[in-house]
């Protein structure tokens, strides 16, 4: 390995020129990346455990599914919008938010290399998917169900859609772009994404019943 290619990253014949490593901790960066989505998490489940429509307290499914979608506004509105308004410098960057990028990378070097598909997928999950996580969010909290029902179901296809995309293309790729450590390719690549896989079949399942119990009763009426 060059002198230029001095990285953690595989494959390790990628050309990451400029590249600083973070000065913090993995278990800071992990911690740090912890502590502010359970604060998310938390500050929600509060938000909607108080809230009464028409004097009545949202149910338990109502609540984790807004936990759900606002971890996800949270996620993609901004810690996806910074990456996308610094992936270029990401590499050389050293700050906390960076260092968490530059870690996750271990398991996914596309994200330092500025792979146009990854870059797209982005652009489509701050730009759509995360604002229709915002409306789920909304319905939920206004308890308007044709509007949470319709984001819902729009928000988790759009989950499915980009983790399979995500997934495949790192699986057909000729070299991979995951270090060999299981930490890497199983505790970050495979368990941080797999929520985005399993939470959205079940919302997607919940609203389509949903919308289809409505059109079968507007039918009736």
């Amino acid at each position: 390995m060059s002198a230029v290619n001095q990285h953690p990253y595989f494959p390790q014949s990628l050309d990451l020129s400029g590249y600083t490593p973070p000065t913090q901790s993995p278990l800071v960066l992990v911690a740090v990346m912890g502590g502010a989505l359970g604060a998310v998490l938390v500050g929600t489940y509060v938000a909607f455990t108080r809230r009464r429509v028409r004097g009545w307290a949202l149910s338990r499914s109502d609540r984790l599914a807004a936990m759900w979608f606002v971890l996800c506004a949270v996620l993609h509105c901004l810690y996806e919008l910074y990456y996308l308004l610094h992936f270029r410098t990401l590499a050389a960057t050293r700050d906390i938010l960076a260092s968490t990028w530059k870690e996750y990378a271990k398991s996914d070097s596309r994200y330092l290399a500025q792979v146009p598909l990854v870059l797209m997928l982005e652009s489509i999950t701050v730009a759509v998917t995360g604002p229709l996580c915002l409306v789920a969010a909304y319905g939920i909290w206004t308890q308007s169900l044709g509007i949470r029902h319709i984001a819902q179901l729009c928000a988790s296809v759009l989950h499915l859609y980009s983790v399979v995309v995500y997934f495949g293309t790192e699986m057909m790729a000729a070299e991979s772009n995951c270090r060999p450590e299981a930490l890497y390719y199983y505790g970050y690549f495979m368990a941080m994404n797999a929520p985005w896989v399993v939470v959205p079949v079940v919302l997607a399942t919940q609203s389509f019943g949903a919308i289809s119990r409505g059109m079968r009763i507007s039918k009736v009426d």
